[in-house]
């Protein structure tokens, strides 16, 4: 096993425990609130600032994309909680991981981002996302109460605005509407 991928498997294992760890509960009112200008970070930045996000902040760091979304301008990324990677079964969290699976884990990171600032009250319901041209995932909005779906994915705060885009934290991963599960 060459350095590199020695490396990206340990930080593959410390994702994974540092996921299993049983977190305090938590409001997501509480998500980026101890920052006082979030204006002034990017997203990806901002992601590891809180340790409800760290799990989706290290696998973009894990899939080597933290450094061009660092750069990139105008964007949108919904962030799943921690939480929400538990719901994911090991082996699949597992093959995401792995070194020799770093196409399935960009995807995987891909799936979360729009290449444009996308506010949620731009989000309209049954409107398809294109993400890369080769997923597509419905958004659905239950307007009486005001709760948008990316996905499957529920939007519990939204807005944050970070210097080089938008984030929305979400209540589950995404999966377009095709989805295959990775490694079967």
């Amino acid at each position: 096993m060459n350095k590199e991928k020695r490396n990206l498997f340990v930080l593959g294992i410390t994702l994974m425990l540092s996921t299993c760890v049983t977190t305090a509960q938590w409001s997501s009112n509480e998500v980026l609130d101890n920052i006082e200008n979030t204006k002034t970070y990017n997203a990806v930045v901002l992601a590891q600032k809180n340790r409800n996000l760290s799990t989706f902040a290290n696998l973009v760091a894990l899939s080597g994309l933290d450094v061009s979304m660092g750069k990139a301008e105008d964007y949108t990324v919904f962030i799943p909680t921690n939480e929400d990677f538990k719901k994911m079964s090991i082996e699949e969290f597992n093959h995401l991981t792995k070194p020799e699976n770093k196409t399935d884990l960009i995807k995987f990171i891909k799936w979360h981002f729009l290449p444009s600032r996308v506010m949620k009250e731009n989000l309209k319901d049954t409107q398809i996302v294109e993400n890369q041209g080769q997923d597509e995932i419905t958004i659905s909005v239950d307007e009486p109460f005001g709760i948008t779906y990316v996905g499957k994915a529920r939007i519990i705060k939204a807005n944050i605005e970070a210097s080089n885009g938008i984030i929305h934290v979400i209540e589950n991963v995404i999966q377009p509407k095709n989805f295959l599960r990775f490694g079967r």
